[in-house]
């Protein structure tokens, strides 16, 4: 199901203006633009990067979908996006994968809103351009749920998760793929909570890695990820850092813990 959504997409570094990278946005587009206007944003110069999840949950999806025609907006695939892509296909494509994807979408009530949003299809293209992982040269990289240094070769990142078997991927809660690692992992989360006194988890990767997926009162940063992912759609706080600006919003590094999501695995 994902033959066309690349491993990686790399940007240039921005020399003429700002980088920002935002959270999950599940559908809350006023609160993104009320942020945009916050900040000065300058559609010429700056550049938005998202941890994907564009879709769901939230009041306005179909505005979210809308930021990827901008050509100053760059995100990820995330779980719910990859739900959607596969809704969109629609038995045009007979795999096992493909009919997971669907039915969590429909389990989660996207068809909801999907059926009323009469150009959705019109997104399936982009939605198949989304890149699994972003990287702005030398400075970050951006994915949905996590990027774990055992499957994490910056040499060959693609062959390196090629070469994994299928295996647990938690909060996947089946046999997963690298795909499915990449949009659903959990696997610092459960270290976090269940290690009581959380020996080194190696965050030894070669650039610091934005991240959503996982609810986090606040943005944190453990093993080398920067968790951005407040619940917008639940708590109205939509969390959008500058890259340059980083330190001066995290919070405490390595003791902070995800908040349990009352949406259970599925989120």
């Amino acid at each position: 199901m994902f033959e066309k959504n690349r491993y990686k997409q790399i940007f240039p570094a921005n020399d003429q203006g700002r980088d920002f990278i935002v959270g999950d946005l599940h559908g809350c587009r006023a609160l993104l633009d009320a942020k945009l206007a916050e900040v000065g944003f300058d559609k010429t110069v700056d550049r938005l990067f998202c941890t994907g999840d564009l879709v769901d949950r939230g009041p306005d999806s179909e505005g979210c979908l809308e930021l990827l025609l901008e050509p100053w907006f760059h995100s990820v695939l995330g779980n719910h996006d990859a739900m959607l892509m596969a809704w969109l296909y629609d038995g045009k494509q007979d795999d096992p994968r493909r009919h997971l994807y669907a039915g969590a979408f429909t389990e989660n009530d996207g068809w909801q809103w999907a059926e009323r949003f009469t150009r959705a299809a019109e997104f399936l293209p982009l939605l198949e351009s989304l890149p699994f992982v972003i990287e702005v040269e030398d400075q970050f990289e951006i994915v949905h749920a996590e990027l774990l240094d055992f499957l994490h070769n910056p040499e060959e990142p693609q062959a390196m998760y090629l070469g994994v078997a299928d295996h647990f991927v938690a909060g996947f809660g089946n046999i997963g793929t690298w795909q499915d690692h990449l949009l659903w992992g959990r696997s610092i989360r459960l270290h976090m909570q269940t290690v009581e006194d959380r020996p080194s988890f190696s965050d030894a990767l070669s650039l610091p890695v934005y991240c959503g997926h996982t609810i986090c009162r606040k943005p944190m940063e453990y093993a080398g990820h920067r968790f951005l992912d407040t619940g917008a759609y639940g708590t109205g706080v939509l969390t959008m850092v500058e890259s340059a600006a980083w330190d001066s919003v995290k919070g405490p590094a390595a003791r902070a813990t995800p908040q349990a999501s009352s949406m259970g695995e599925r989120e």
